[in-house]
This record gives C-alpha cells, structure tokens and sequence, in this order.
C-alpha cells in the first residue's frame, strides 16, 4: 500500500527518544525518488530546519503515525540546518555536496567541492542552480493546474509514496467538480513534464480526460491508518 505526502508532513520522525515535526520533503521527479526530509528538532531557534538524507529514515509506521530516524544523537546535531525559507533552503542544497546514489538505491554524499573549485563572491554559483532545479518540493506541485492530452483536467492535491521501494509512485488529481468529485491517481510514469514556477508550474500527463475519469481513486490506494 501506498502513503500521502500531504498526510506524512502531519507525522512525526523518532530518532531514539526525540520526536521531530516534518516540515518538508524533497525529491527528484525524474528518478522518482525521496531524497531528503526537513525536519525541526527541539531546541532550534524559531523558524530552523535540519536536512536529512532521506536514506537514513526507516520504514514508516502507518499506526504510529511516525518514520525511524537511523541517526545517533551528535549525527542529528551535526546535520545541515537553514532558516525554512526557499531561497535559504537551496543556499543550503548549494553548499553540500551532490547526492549519488548507492548500490542499494540509497542516496548518500561524497566529500564537499575542492575550495579552489568553488565560486567567487561575486559569481553566481552553479551548484545553487543545480539544486533548483534537480530537487522538487512537495509545495512545488500541489494546486497546479494538470492537462490531459485532450484539456484540462484538474489540479495536482497530492503525490502518493511507496515507503518500500523509497519512490514516488502517483500523481492525485482533482477534477475540481463540485459534482462528481473525484481524486484519481495516476501513475508517476505518465508524466509528461512539470512547467516550472515561472510559467505556472502545470502539470502535463500522457493520458487522456476520459482515462483519467477511469484511473482508481486515490483513497483506495493508501495504507490504511
């Protein structure tokens, strides 16, 4: 069965004894893949996040409403932390090294950029744009408009997880219709593209509005509570 994102940002982390709010989750949309998860831990000045890889979260407990955080404590407080702003979360993203992905599947990171590689004051920083555009917020979709091949067909209200396999597996669309209401998904494979902010963010998918009307409705899909 497959989760929310929308529901996973009301859980909590558990690292050991501390429980940690969710406040965001980062992904790539081409490999379908969760890469990181914000969290705030207690004790942090207003308004801070901590960055984790999201390989070092554990399968999720549906009951328990939690995820495992396979961190020791001094790794926990060791971990990158920003303001929970965009633009100081990919000055954040910019400054880390780039992600690779193990033999598992599992992100992990390499060393930090050699100082003579990395940019002046005054440049503008590669890495920064690369950032911006490899990794997708959960925000970054949600209320998007979403097109057929043939129209319209509603909005973006939700990407469903697979905590298993650690990927991204259905885009929830909503017809919008005051009657017939309906949150169908489709598979994330039937992405076309995803415009970007600039140019309204919407949402392209290679199905037809009448296979859409077919697709399961997402409430069918998700584990239950």
């Amino acid at each position: 069965m497959l989760i929310s994102l929308t529901d996973l940002l009301s859980w909590r982390v558990r690292a050991g004894e501390r429980r940690l709010a969710l406040h965001d989750l980062l992904f790539e949309a081409e490999t379908r893949r969760l890469v990181y998860v914000m969290v705030e831990p207690a004790g942090l000045a207003p308004g801070d996040r901590v960055l984790i890889a999201a390989s070092a979260l554990g399968v999720p407990e549906a009951e328990a409403q939690e995820m495992p955080l396979h961190l020791r404590e001094d790794e926990l407080d060791r971990a990158p932390r920003c303001g929970g702003g965009h633009d100081e979360m990919v000055a954040m993203l910019a400054a880390m090294p780039p992600m690779v992905i193990g033999p598992f599947g599992a992100p992990s990171a390499p060393l930090l950029m050699p100082e003579h590689e990395r940019p002046g004051e005054d440049e503008p920083d590669p890495r920064a744009q690369a950032a911006l555009a490899r990794y997708d917020r959960l925000g970054d979709w949600l209320g998007h408009p979403v097109f057929a091949r043939d129209g319209e067909a509603g909005t973006v209200s939700d990407l469903l997880y697979d905590p298993v396999a650690g990927e991204l597996t259905h885009i929830v669309v909503d017809n919008g219709k005051l009657f017939g209401h309906r949150q169908r998904a489709v598979p994330m494979f039937e992405l076309v593209t995803r415009a970007e902010a600039e140019r309204g963010g919407h949402v392209v998918l290679d199905v037809t509005l009448a296979g859409l009307e077919t697709a399961p409705l997402a409430s069918d899909m998700l584990t239950p509570e």
